[in-house]
């Protein structure tokens, strides 16, 4: 699987709702995992809103670490108002079991332009 293909449907599961597939794509050592499913479920709670991933970018590659920057845009509706935001990651990602998954992330808001 590609990176954008890895990501797309990281964004896919998010805006399904179906928050428990996410448990795939995130590390066992992982401890960011259950913070991200609350962040996750508490935006859900707010409002409806679809993620578009809008680049992927390899920034570092190891035998069994990758670095990851990817942007996106949010979109949904929150009290009658559209709301847009872009979103930028970095995702560390480690092999587990022969496949990468997600190991830690840090979100930048805004620095999309």
């Amino acid at each position: 699987m590609t990176l954008k293909a890895f990501f797309e449907r990281y964004y896919q599961i998010i805006c399904s709702g179906n928050l428990d597939d996410l448990e795939a794509f995130y590390h066992n050592g992982s401890a960011v995992m259950i913070g991200a499913k609350a962040q996750f479920e508490n935006m859900r709670k707010q409002f409806d809103f679809e993620m578009t991933l809008t680049k992927v970018e390899l920034l570092s590659k190891q035998d069994d670490l990758l670095v990851v920057r990817d942007e996106m845009m949010i979109r949904g509706e929150k009290e009658g108002q559209n709301q847009e935001k872009s979103m930028q990651n970095i995702h560390s990602l480690a092999k587990e079991e022969g496949q990468w998954r997600i190991f830690s992330t840090a979100s930048f808001p805004g620095l999309v332009g």
